[in-house]
């Protein structure tokens, strides 16, 4: 009986033998995409080691961006002077550019200008100050001419922590001083009264009395703060002085008045170049024949453009003439190429509005920093400053009671021939 039974059960098992066999080898088919899509962990091949040859490329240096505000009149009385100092300002920005831009911590910063029309007033400049500042958000500015223009410029930007390098001041204590800790100057009326006087008592000693002319922007008397202890210092007495607007365009009943008092030389202390020109014609019209002489930086091939040679015929300047052979070659090679192509035209003020430009931006990398107060601090003592001119530094710690005004070469010409001739460099500083 038992042997029956296990019999069938073997049976039974044999029939069932073929459907298990089946069954396990579907499910050894099903599990198989599962085990290739889990692969054994393999150990990371190490990196082959460096040859002799090789060199690793580090990455391209981050490059960012620096607004600067120009701020000169491009229309009204002053734009003859400020347009082509912002044309200037246009070339060194791309020549500081196509040189690698502001190195800074690391930091490449290529330069970007923002420019505005201050519109020869007061008015004008401060709302161009207040728009690139409020709406550019710039932290740094070039431009401005006189004490009015000045003072209205800084009213906006010191409050606002904005840095500004102007073009010029009347050596006023109105516009320049430690009350503007982040206002700054590229030239300033002072630097050329020493220079020019004493090249005067060289060329002349015949003279002793001197007419005095200047602009009626509110800082006659802070010229001749600055003026009459050198003309007194070289023997001169000042027979005459006056002030004019600045839309003047006919000088002469102004310098008859200034004949009327029998003056040796007339000295003309402020003014652009159709001003002092103005003067000179209507001085020879009226007879005068003695020597007349600027001590503002004015460009005395411009001021022969005005009176022509004979008229102009030894008038003098301590300034600079870029197509003069004495110029640097930064001039000759850089300066008068990137004019002539990228603004089409030569213009003497375009070398005065590079320099502006360069200038600040030597501030900048100079002191590592783009913290206006902290290049204000480290710009008042650069004693090396490059020029188009030479090497200058930050000085008017005497004149103005801080260091604010840079002085540097500058170059006395004098009109000879319908020509300006080289005479000497001297140095044009402000103590």
């Amino acid at each position: 009986m038992r042997k029956s039974k296990r019999r069938s059960f073997f049976l039974v098992n044999k029939k069932l033998l073929p459907l298990v066999v089946s069954v396990c080898l579907v499910l050894v088919l099903a599990a198989l995409p599962l085990m290739t899509a889990c692969p054994a962990p393999q150990e990371e091949a190490p990196p082959p080691p460096p040859t002799g040859g090789e060199t690793t490329t580090p990455p391209p240096p981050e490059v960012k961006t620096l607004k600067i505000g120009v701020v000169n009149s491009l229309t009204g009385w002053m734009a003859p002077g400020e347009s082509p100092e912002s044309e200037g300002v246009i070339i060194a920005a791309d020549w500081i550019n196509d040189q690698g831009g502001l190195k800074i911590d690391g930091v490449t910063y290529k330069i970007q200008l923002i420019h505005e029309d201050t519109k020869s007033s007061p008015d004008g400049m401060m709302a161009a100050c207040i728009k690139l500042i409020e709406m550019d958000e710039v932290k740094f500015l070039v431009g401005g001419t006189g004490s009015a223009m000045n003072v209205a410029a800084s009213s906006v930007t010191e409050p606002a922590g904005a840095l500004r390098m102007a073009d010029y001041n009347a050596g006023s204590l109105d516009e320049a001083g430690p009350q503007y800790p982040l206002t700054f100057f590229y030239r300033s009326c002072v630097e050329g009264m020493r220079p020019q006087l004493t090249y005067l008592k060289e060329t002349h000693p015949e003279v002793t009395s001197l007419a005095l002319s200047g602009p009626r922007d509110g800082n006659f008397l802070a010229r001749r703060t600055h003026l009459d202890p050198i003309a007194e210092e070289l023997g001169f007495t000042i027979a005459f002085d006056d002030e004019w607007a600045g839309e003047t365009m006919d000088f002469t009943p102004f310098v008859q008045k200034a004949l009327d008092s029998n003056p040796d030389a007339i000295v003309v202390m402020d003014g652009w170049p159709y001003h002092i020109g103005a003067h000179i014609k209507a001085a020879r019209a009226l007879g005068f024949t003695g020597p007349v002489i600027a001590t503002n930086p004015t460009i005395v091939a411009d001021v022969i453009m005005v009176t022509g040679a004979e008229d102009g015929e030894g008038f003098s300047a301590c300034s600079w003439d870029m197509y003069s052979p004495e110029m640097s070659s930064l001039i000759k090679e850089e300066i008068i190429p990137r004019a002539s192509a990228d603004i089409g035209h030569l213009n003497q003020w375009q070398v005065y509005g590079w320099n502006v430009l360069w200038v600040l931006t030597q501030m900048i990398e100079s002191a590592q920093s783009l913290d206006p107060v902290v290049v204000a601090e480290h710009a008042r003592t650069m004693d090396n400053i490059e020029t188009a001119f030479g090497t200058g530094s930050m000085g008017g710690q005497e004149t103005f009671g801080t260091n604010c005004v840079v002085g540097l070469p500058q170059a006395i010409f004098v009109a000879q021939g319908g020509q300006p001739v080289f005479v000497k460099w001297v140095m044009a500083i402000n103590p």
